[in-house]
């Protein structure tokens, strides 16, 4: 059994008594899903303009997958941690029975149809955030039409960060959706102006800017990394694999011909590494600000990339994988010159050396991508109105 499963299975036994405890007697319960903590980072920004606005509530947060849950136990931002059930009548019933929430918030994606149909029945305002919708989702095909007709019945408001998800939901009859940007944007351009520094960076960077893989898969992602790492011995590259395994940790340690450690393990000297692999969870976000440019895993074999926005916001040069999937900054920051498509190692290194020759080029896409995070407006107030004035 893999330490991922047993994590779920094992989080998720006894933990009906664990609600009861903590949930008997607490009133103004705002019960938050997300699937991944990668979801929940699009929940935060919401859920902190609500506390500022309505500081009765308390926010409960369940998780399906063991990283968010794992991450968030000693952050202040929820009042209760939890593993979602699984969806079940009779745990939908029994969980809803022992939270009484006020309002649902589910982000992005992560929706269950037993637990849907009993906040339904239970008339319990409920609101998909961060919502993210394409042509080709099952949703919109007749296997799907469950899904579709608890869309129009079970939330009282679907919200969009993107018009082109809007006007889907619209063509299928969804009339209860409203468009308010992406919450995510107030969150990474937060991180980005907060000080913050790590001592083990801090002395393997020796003040030099690095380029930063982050969320790399065991693919054409940690290749295309290390093609570039071996091609070019005097830069310094700091990785973050999405899902660290062993088999994958080992691979880069070995290929990378001037030498990599982790940084769990950087030995006496890591200074003398020229890759710094990053074998633990949650800085992710905020070690992008050592870099001079990026590439963000998962383009190529993912479903999509991960925050693209995220390295974006430091002003840095962004680069990914082909498959853009429903990640909707992925066009438009292309478009706007703040990023770039590779399709493979070959496209990835010709880009790298590209930056590396002509630093006009690469300023003009830092530039672009600080400009493209910084545009948008306060996405997390909007949704938090739609929120609190739909009673």
């Amino acid at each position: 059994m893999s330490s991922k499963l047993y994590k779920f299975i094992k989080g998720r036994c006894g933990q009906f008594k664990r609600i009861e405890e903590a949930c008997t007697g607490v009133d103004n319960i705002v019960w938050v899903h997300a699937a991944s903590y990668g979801e929940f980072e699009e929940a935060r920004p919401v859920i902190a303009a609500m506390k500022k606005r309505e500081p009765e509530y308390k926010f409960l947060v369940t998780f399906f997958s063991p990283s968010g849950y794992e991450y968030l136990q000693n952050d202040p931002i929820a009042d209760f941690v939890f593993y979602l059930p699984i969806d079940t009548k009779s745990n939908a019933k029994r969980f809803l029975d022992l939270v009484r929430p006020v309002k649902v918030i589910v982000s992005i994606s992560d929706y269950w149809l037993n637990f849907l149909k009993e906040i339904r029945s239970r008339q319990i305002p409920a609101y998909l955030i961060s919502a993210r919708f394409l042509p080709g989702m099952v949703y919109f095909k007749p296997v799907g039409k469950a899904y579709l007709d608890a869309f129009k019945t079970c939330f009282t408001k679907i919200i969009v960060n993107a018009e082109p998800s809007l006007k889907l939901l619209e063509k299928n009859g969804v009339t209860n959706a409203a468009l308010a940007g992406d919450p995510r944007m107030d969150r990474v351009n937060a991180i980005a102006s907060e000080e913050w520094s790590d001592p083990l960076v801090d002395r393997w960077c020796r003040g030099r800017k690095v380029f930063v893989a982050g969320s790399t898969l065991p693919d054409e992602d940690d290749e295309c990394v290390i093609a570039a790492a071996n091609a070019n011995p005097d830069d310094k590259f700091l990785v973050i694999p999405h899902e660290q395994g062993k088999a994958q940790l080992s691979h880069l340690l070995q290929s990378v011909k001037g030498g990599a450690v982790l940084y769990t393990n950087p030995g006496s000297e890591p200074e003398r590494a020229q890759m710094l692999i990053v074998d633990t969870v949650g800085m992710l976000s905020r070690l992008y600000r050592y870099g001079f440019a990026a590439l963000v895993g998962s383009g190529f074999s993912g479903e999509s990339p991960h925050s693209i926005i995220e390295p974006a916001a430091y002003g840095i040069p962004v680069s990914f994988g082909p498959i853009f999937g429903t990640q909707m900054h992925c066009r438009p920051m292309i478009e706007a010159g703040a990023a770039v498509a590779v399709e493979d190692r070959r496209g990835f290194c010709e880009w790298y050396s590209k930056l590396k020759s002509d630093q006009t080029y690469a300023e003009a896409m830092g530039k672009a991508a600080y400009a493209y995070c910084h545009k948008s407006g306060e996405a997390a107030e909007v949704i938090a109105d739609i929120i609190l004035g739909c009673k």
